[in-house]
């Protein structure tokens, strides 16, 4: 495969945010590796008979999964939403809610922007106890569903022991009438907050304590890489908390932030009252569009089937993560379809399918690696899909069919555990893309 046809390719598809339905046509719907993104806390309420454990449940939809119809000057778009709580061994039905969303807007622009949003908000009384929380989303105009799910622990809170939420990401602050109103970041990638990032949590106190000492600090990997410290007054109950963490010189990454109290000028162990610890990430961003990198390392070796072997070779021997980041940006840049803009469609484009294919088609091994995901990244969704999956006469095989650019490509499932292999064509450079 050359290197220019490949760039056409990208090129020809980037911007049109096509994705693959279950029979194998092409959709509207972008290829995020998330259609949505949904968070659910664990915080607590006073009741007579002490503290009762509380789910907070935030659903995020971005505008471009939801059909819009024009309906007089407004673009109208609905969907559902149903939560499943289900007790951690799968059985039991804990909790089920159902709640409906109208969207209503004036600008037709707005309604497949992926960085405009509906947010949503559900709480449910839990007892203390592991649980699977599954979001169902479905379009009430195409009836398109999608699914997202998430292991949570409610902690059992003591009345007698001071206790701390979870920790909600906060992606803006309002004053509203002497107040401060707090918006969730539901999406976990912090990337677009330049100044750091807030975090909101409680801190549930039965003692007189007066003053304790907060510490902040920002991991990865085990390796501390920042640590702030603070005191702060605490009244007997319920305490809200509003923590400002800088995020400057952070690169792409995965990162854990975890939040201790003790008593002030006290650092032995004994004197930790309470830890709480919250994975966040940060990951490329173009002109505000997110992309699925969140390791520069790998989004480089992910770069095989569309780097030249020389300009990979160049990249990686940076003698530092500055410099390989610099060298990976100057790529990419070279390959804009839109020179000079601060959007990349190609680079979009492309790692949105390594998120896709990773998704859908990995196995023992990442779904990039695979042969389907080699031809799904290279050429994006194809027009048409034949699935035989449990043909008497043979062995579980697809045909992947591209229209426009005549090409049929055969896979096999030699050993039965979804390992697709390609069989027509016969790859020449198969080895070296792999």
């Amino acid at each position: 495969m050359q290197l220019l046809m490949i760039i056409l390719l990208l090129t020809s598809l980037a911007g049109k945010a096509v994705s693959q339905d279950r029979d194998g046509s092409r959709s509207a719907q972008g290829m995020r590796a998330q259609p949505f993104f949904f968070d659910a806390l664990n915080f607590a309420e006073y009741e007579s008979y002490g503290l009762q454990g509380r789910l907070d449940m935030f659903v995020h939809v971005p505008y471009d999964i939801i059909t819009f119809v024009k309906k007089d000057e407004f673009y109208v778009g609905g969907y559902e939403i149903t939560a499943l709580v289900r007790h951690s061994d799968g059985n039991q039905v804990n909790q089920e809610e159902l709640w409906d969303r109208t969207v209503r807007l004036l600008s037709f622009e707005r309604t497949n922007h992926p960085g405009y949003y509906d947010l949503s908000q559900k709480s449910l009384q839990l007892s203390p106890g592991n649980y699977l929380v599954e979001i169902i989303f479905e379009d009430k105009e195409s009836l398109k569903e999608f699914r997202l799910s998430k292991q949570i622990t409610i902690r059992k809170f003591d009345a007698n022991l001071l206790g701390v939420s979870d920790l909600m990401l906060v992606r803006d602050v309002e004053q509203e009438g002497g107040r401060k109103k707090i918006s969730p970041q539901i999406n976990p990638n912090v990337a677009a907050l330049k100044d750091g990032f807030d975090v909101f949590y409680e801190v549930y106190n039965p003692f007189d304590l007066g003053n304790v000492t907060i510490d902040y600090t920002i991991l990865t990997k085990g390796k501390v890489l920042s640590e702030e410290r603070s005191t702060q007054s605490v009244r007997q109950g319920r305490n809200t908390f509003l923590a400002s963490i800088p995020s400057s010189g952070l690169g792409i990454g995965t990162y854990t932030l975890r939040v201790e109290l003790r008593h002030p000028g006290d650092t032995t162990k004994s004197a930790l009252l309470a830890t709480i610890e919250r994975p966040f990430i940060v990951e490329w961003l173009t002109a505000g569009s997110p992309v699925s990198i969140a390791d520069l390392d790998e989004a480089i070796e992910q770069l095989r089937y569309f780097a030249k072997s020389e300009e990979l070779d160049y990249i990686r021997d940076a003698e530092d993560e500055e410099e390989r980041r610099r060298r990976f940006e100057e790529f990419w840049e070279r390959h804009n379809p839109i020179s000079g803009s601060r959007s990349n469609p190609a680079l979009i484009e492309y790692y949105n399918r390594v998120a896709y294919a990773n998704q859908h088609y990995g196995h023992y091994i990442d779904g990039w690696k695979t042969d389907r995901g080699m031809v799904y990244i290279l050429y994006g969704p194809p027009d048409y899909v034949e699935r035989h999956p449990l043909d008497v006469e043979s062995k579980p095989y697809e045909v992947w069919e591209y229209y426009d650019i005549n090409r049929r490509y055969v896979f096999v499932d030699e050993s039965g555990f979804g390992d697709y292999r390609l069989m027509y064509p016969v790859w020449d450079e198969r080895n070296r893309m792999r």
